[in-house]
């Protein structure tokens, strides 16, 4: 994969700029002339970013400290510095460096994020110029703050929500392979010893029981090609987009996962709407904060004709991700305040729906579970003693 630098108009003529990784030249014009764009230049980047992202909880920690220090009006540079002398982290450590660097240099405090837009989530620096901007810096970056703990909440109950199914599947599974290999066996020579006529499902358990080691095998490679192809998919903008297209298509869990995204996305437009950031570079980080590389496939599209011209309502049509009625609380109320209000009573809609589909998959998939592991030790029970019940029989007769 190779980085290439860009910069283009849209249909409108407002100008367009940006890195991204693609194979080769040829992939990357072919990906901006599918955007709609004209006016195409492009280069290979100087330097591939070599940095790595911040983590969630180092960048939430960045972003309410950078508050404090913008509320309390303390020199910004000085003060990044000594908030690097205070915490642990050493990416977090050098990213207060180099941002404190860049300011006292005479960057400002967006320019200067910008320049490390890699590490830092997507269009941070423009919620940070908001901010400037609207001379409530403090204030925007601390309901961006409230945002993301809203967004790990939602992430952490969707894995609480996972977890007691997997886990219950993988221990039925373990015992289940257990007693095969080693209980069956035991059976099956006593059985021979007998000469007794055995059951068809008792000759099924034994069979499965010679044959598991193999299977094993078998699910074994099946397990590490899925694997190797779920990273070799990673590895493109498109296998990440269609892994999030198959995720989304799982029933119930997909139905789970769209809910929490869309409030995610609309709680996150909402804050973006609040901090004075134009709505096409609004949607894009509303999309980008979602982490979801499908919704953001949809917002970046959306974001795209409405700088071409195309009103809210004709952007949003044949959507399946964002929400058909955040055109028209868009489309329809010019008052921000009231904006933001329609966004996040529109959010707090989908979360309950997000909500009911946790309850769902917590209601049924955990007792699903339970109950294939009962009926498949019964299964188990039932093979291995149906034949001593006709021994016993045999021998009473």
């Amino acid at each position: 994969m190779a980085h290439f630098e860009y910069s283009a108009q849209s249909k409108s003529g407002a100008a367009m700029s940006g890195t991204f990784e693609v194979a080769d030249n040829a992939v990357a014009m072919e990906q901006l002339a599918s955007m709609g764009l004209k006016n195409i230049e492009l280069r290979a980047a100087k330097q591939a970013p070599m940095r790595r992202v911040l983590s969630r909880d180092d960048f939430i920690f960045f972003n309410e400290q950078l508050a404090s220090l913008a509320n309390a009006g303390i020199c910004l540079d000085e003060g990044l510095r000594q908030l690097g002398r205070d915490v642990h982290s050493r990416r977090l450590q050098g990213v207060l460096q180099m941002i404190a660097n860049e300011i006292e240099q005479g960057q400002s405090l967006p320019d200067a994020i910008e320049k490390h837009a890699p590490q830092v989530p997507a269009l941070y620096a423009q919620v940070v110029r908001a901010g400037v901007a609207n001379g409530q810096l403090s204030a925007t970056l601390l309901n961006l703050s409230h945002h993301l703990r809203l967004v790990s909440e939602t992430r952490r109950l969707l894995g609480e929500a996972l977890m007691y199914p997997a886990i219950v599947l993988a221990l039925a599974l373990g015992v289940f392979c257990a007693v095969l290999l080693f209980v069956v066996p035991q059976f099956a020579e006593t059985f021979a010893g007998f000469g007794v006529r055995l059951p068809w499902i008792t000759t099924t358990m034994i069979s499965l029981s010679h044959a598991l080691p193999q299977l094993l095998v078998f699910a074994g490679i099946a397990v590490v090609a899925l694997a190797s192809s779920f990273l070799v998919l990673h590895r493109s903008m498109a296998g990440r987009l269609m892994c999030d297209r198959i995720v989304l298509r799982i029933p119930l869990l997909g139905a789970m996962i769209r809910n929490s995204l869309r409030a995610r996305f609309l709680r996150a437009m909402a804050f973006a709407v609040d901090s004075g950031v134009p709505l096409p570079e609004a949607i894009r980080l509303s999309a980008g904060a979602t982490g979801s590389l499908a919704l953001s496939h949809e917002a970046w599209s959306v974001a795209l004709a409405i700088e071409n011209g195309a009103d809210v309502g004709e952007a949003c049509r044949g959507t399946r991700l964002v929400p058909a009625m955040f055109s028209y609380f868009v489309g329809g109320s010019p008052d921000l305040g009231i904006l933001r209000d329609g966004l996040i009573q529109l959010s707090k809609a989908y979360e309950s729906q997000a909500i009911h589909s946790q309850l769902l998959l917590r209601g049924w998939v955990a007792p699903a579970a339970i109950f294939g592991v009962g009926a498949v030790i019964g299964l188990l029970i039932l093979a291995l003693f149906l034949p001593l019940v006709q021994m016993v029989q045999s021998v009473s007769g």
